[in-house]
């Protein structure tokens, strides 16, 4: 077995597209455990690096699986069919775009980087639930051309929720938006406590009932602002000019850079979002790879991190006591839960964006652009 997954491998990082292919699907044909097994043969130095990374992203269908070592399944229907067969609960990511893609949406990055990546949460995750991830939509892209050679390519804000269903693909609870690390791991054992004492439809709407009121009564409430350099000089453009470029530019994610204005937090709200050090490994090589030379060299590193744990926290008491009730009542009252309908219901009336609306809300209709055709094109 082990040579065979060896030629299997190499065949998988060979420049043929055929075999690549091939190759991709027989390990992917193996779960988690050939996940384990090709992290074992690069531990053991039979893989060169480069091709080893490129191999796992595609074998575990998410980008920069090298600190996390997570399968996930793309097809729910095999997604519970593994869940059946091994009786555990599946967490199911909705995203926009590909998790195995640099450019997905905003909160899956921050997913992949902080929380999968985190050495408890990714154990924990391999030993009790079976993972799945599909996309709500594309991910819209944005490309910012200086005209002097500089190029930024952002994503527009995009918001992820972690949902948790039985083996049988029936909702439990879900999470939306970005957790910290301890908080995330906490609702993962609750969660997985709940997916496994087979509780009755209506057993699951007390439960829910009861975490709402529990939400209300311990409420913390936070307001967020998010200085950058292009936030602030939204409030030098003239009125025309605003009214073209806010909607676009208040969408476009620049980053975490928030900073706490007004906020009941915790004792230590650094403790809460805190990063460990696999986390931080991640995001060292991410920033190391820019053309901008401070960064590559590290920068201001230590305030990097520091500011992106005070904007996990921040993230954590808004979506925990702010999102996550609204989440909690739709399963007070809809006792049959269906997944369909709960994840429809969190695109339009918690994340504010409904399927229907294709340009997420950047097309006012009433707005002059000056640009032929409003600058706008629809491949078919």
């Amino acid at each position: 077995m082990h040579k065979i997954l060896l030629l299997l491998l190499l065949s998988a990082t060979s420049l043929s597209a055929a075999v690549d292919d091939a190759a991709i699907a027989q390990l992917r044909a193996a779960g988690q455990a050939g996940v384990d097994r090709l992290v074992a043969m690069h531990d053991r130095g039979e893989i060169d690096e480069q091709s080893y990374r490129a191999a796992l992203d595609r074998v575990c269908r998410q980008r920069d699986c090298a600190w996390s070592h997570l399968y996930w399944y793309t097809d729910l229907d095999a997604a519970m069919a593994a869940a059946r067969a091994q009786h555990r609960p599946i967490l199911s990511l909705r995203l926009l775009g590909d998790l195995g893609e640099d450019l997905s949406c905003a909160n899956s990055r921050f997913f992949r980087t902080i929380l999968y990546s985190n050495r408890e949460i990714s154990e924990y995750l391999r030993a009790n639930f079976i993972l799945h991830w599909s996309s709500e939509r594309p991910v819209p892209k944005v490309t910012i051309d200086f005209g002097d050679g500089r190029v930024m390519q952002r994503t527009l804000t995009g918001n992820s929720i972690h949902y948790l269903l039985d083996e049988n693909g029936r909702p439990l609870d879900a999470l939306p938006g970005l957790y910290s690390p301890a908080a995330f791991l906490s609702a993962l054992r609750e969660m997985h406590t709940l997916a496994t004492v087979n509780l009755s439809a209506a057993d699951v709407a007390r439960y829910h009932s009861t975490r709402l009121q529990s939400a209300r009564v311990d409420k913390h409430t936070a307001r967020l602002v998010t200085p950058s350099t292009a936030w602030d000089a939204r409030t030098l453009f003239a009125v025309s000019k605003g009214g073209v470029e806010l909607p676009l530019l208040n969408k476009v994610s620049f980053g975490t850079r928030r900073v706490i204005t007004s906020a009941k937090l915790p004792d230590d709200p650094a403790n809460l979002g805190a990063i460990d050090e696999s986390s931080t490994s991640v995001i060292r090589e991410l920033r190391e790879s820019s053309p901008i030379a401070s960064m590559k060299d590290g920068g201001d590193f230590a305030r990097t991190i520091a500011r992106l744990e005070q904007s996990i926290a921040l993230d954590t008491i808004t979506n925990e006591f702010e999102l996550r009730p609204k989440i909690h009542e739709w399963f007070v009252n809809h006792v049959d839960a269906n997944f369909a309908e709960l994840n429809a219901f969190v695109y339009k009336d918690v994340f504010l964006t409904p399927a229907e609306d294709r340009w997420l809300g950047l097309l006012p209709e009433d707005t002059f652009t000056a640009l032929r055709a409003e600058g706008l094109a629809v491949s078919h």
